[in-house]
């Protein structure tokens, strides 16, 4: 069994160093067990494994420790089960288009979301980071939009840490939440990316 310590570790620092230990076990298979300090990474984890096609499981140790348990099996071929190549991803790192006024910047970026509505083909995924994670809090006024395309078929994903670097993690209303690891992911297989 490897067994990985990322007690105190940001968010995606559990997860990459989840994937690096089943990436070791190569054909040998066996258990990977991560503690972790927080229920996000446990989901965040346990996300990318099963993307891998492998079996977790976890459980709550003491007041602030979680283990997740991943197993391996032999001759396991670490492909991963994501979607094909995204057509189209856009990424919002701030909460306003453009620089200069930030008002007109508000409206203008609330304008492109609705945009994004009429679309004969929606977007495929939409990250929201830095402060472009307020767009996805019950505060944001492009919530309604972002619902319709929620229902088209696009997934809307907001930074963990960044929710807890605002401390507006309760108060997120659309999507799922997740890490940098995954932001890059996602990237990585699109075909397209425009970013904010």
């Amino acid at each position: 069994m490897k067994k990985i310590n990322a007690l105190g570790k940001p968010c995606p620092i559990p997860v990459i160093e989840a994937k690096k230990a089943i990436r070791e076990l190569k054909n040998a298979g066996g258990t990977v067990e991560i503690i972790v300090d927080n229920e996000v990474s446990v989901k965040n984890i346990e996300k990318m494994a099963v993307g891998l096609g492998l079996k977790t499981s976890s459980k709550k140790g003491g007041k602030e420790e979680f283990f997740v348990e991943i197993i391996v099996p032999e001759n396991h071929n670490q492909q991963t089960s994501a979607t094909p190549d995204s057509e189209l991803v856009v990424a919002f790192g701030r909460k306003t288009m453009g620089d200069g006024d930030p008002d007109l910047g508000a409206i203008l970026l609330k304008s492109y979301i609705y945009s994004l509505t009429e679309l004969d083909t929606p977007p495929e995924h939409l990250l929201f980071f830095n402060s472009g994670a307020f767009l996805t809090n019950q505060a944001s006024n492009a919530l309604n939009d972002l619902q319709i395309l929620l229902e088209k078929g696009t997934q809307i994903s907001t930074c963990g840490a960044c929710l807890d670097f605002y401390q507006i993690k309760e108060t997120l209303a659309i999507g799922e939440i997740t890490n940098m690891y995954g932001i890059t992911e996602v990237m990585a297989q699109a075909k397209k990316v425009i970013n904010f």
